[in-house]
């Protein structure tokens, strides 16, 4: 089961806008001149792996070049959200980078090069990020044969936005679409004072609420902030930034704060998350999820679907009602990004 942390990120940035405007604050600009982000597509982000199994991204990005004669970049955006950085990163990124390579030259036989990789790491860790960037420094040998050596070895270096560094002038001046940036915004200050966080934000959610696809975002956000944060962020979004907003995101709001309340997971959830999910959640959780998490997953889902598409037929409502919470948490993830119903409903058992 995915972290609240990688849930968001996932959900936001599924979005080809929004992943474009998160690439276009952190990628060189000298590269995004030469890109046509307008046209990013959001791809499949399982690889063959070396060895047995595979490996899949958080997320997958094919953005063509301007002048349409290379093969397309593939970036891959990685959300590190664990408490201390992975040491291993590099070497799992040029596993990624390998896969994009493979499947490259298995579906076109006669290219004569292969996509540039981008690798990407998004990281919302407790402190800042001190592991290193390169490949090189995980392979043996001493610092001056590694440095004879250096210009003939791959290295496997990546780019890393480390959010516990970044300051909000910082995350301002990237001018990213207002869901990203308070997107990315929640993920760094999720272990710190979010509650603080969020009401200095409150202007964003007001950008956000009159974005296009705009109330799915918002809603993914401030379930986020509600799974991960403590009782004062839950106060400031339900005294503070929902009556700001206007009926509908207002009534989503204290919707996800109530379905939350039902499921009994407001401190069981976080700690479990934290402890890991394989200990359980004790008997008294599961009869509250029993009673109100599927419930509520079903009445916010059809509030975003009539939103975005209109009025939902009444055969699909009927089969959205008997749907498993498996089934109505991608759904409600998938509104995001659809553009069309039909999209949505195809997930549907």
């Amino acid at each position: 089961m995915p972290s609240p942390h990688d849930q968001l990120f996932r959900t936001l940035f599924a979005q080809p806008n929004l992943a474009a405007s998160l690439l276009r604050g952190l990628l060189p600009k000298g590269l995004v001149a030469g890109l046509d982000l307008d046209r990013l597509a959001v791809c499949d982000g399982e690889f063959p792996a070396v060895g047995k199994g595979g490996r899949r991204a958080d997320l997958v990005c094919e953005v063509p070049w301007r002048d349409g004669q290379q093969p397309a970049a593939h970036v891959v955006v990685l959300c590190e959200h664990q408490s201390r950085p992975d040491r291993w990163m590099a070497l799992r990124l040029s596993e990624y980078a390998h896969g994009v390579w493979a499947r490259h030259r298995r579906d076109h036989k006669r290219a004569k090069q292969v996509p540039l990789v981008i690798p990407l790491v998004v990281h919302n860790g407790r402190r800042p990020w001190r592991t290193r960037l390169s490949l090189l420094d995980l392979q043996a040998g001493g610092a001056h044969f590694k440095a004879a050596i250096a210009p003939f070895v791959f290295d496997g270096q990546f780019l890393l936005d480390d959010l516990p560094t970044v300051q909000d002038q910082a995350l301002r001046a990237r001018a990213m679409a207002a869901a990203a940036e308070l997107g990315l915004r929640a993920m760094r200050d999720a272990r710190g004072d979010l509650a603080r966080s969020l009401r200095e934000a409150k202007a964003l959610f007001l950008q956000v609420e009159q974005s296009p696809s705009g109330l799915a975002a918002l809603c993914a956000v401030i379930r986020y902030c509600l799974l991960v944060g403590e009782a004062d962020t839950r106060a400031v979004l339900t005294d503070e930034i929902a009556p700001a907003l206007d009926p509908e995101p207002q009534e989503a709001v204290m919707t996800a704060a109530d379905m939350l309340k039902a499921e009994g997971r407001e401190e069981g959830l976080r700690l479990g998350l934290e402890q890991g999910l394989e200990q359980g959640l004790e008997q008294g959780l599961e009869q509250g999820r029993a009673q109100g998490f599927r419930a509520g997953r079903v009445d916010v889902l059809l509030k975003l679907l009539q939103l975005k598409f209109g009025p939902v037929p009444q055969a699909a409502r009927g089969r959205i009602q008997a749907a498993p919470v498996e089934a109505l948490d991608a759904m409600a993830a998938k509104v995001l990004s659809a553009e069309r119903l039909a999209e949505v409903l195809a997930l549907l058992p």
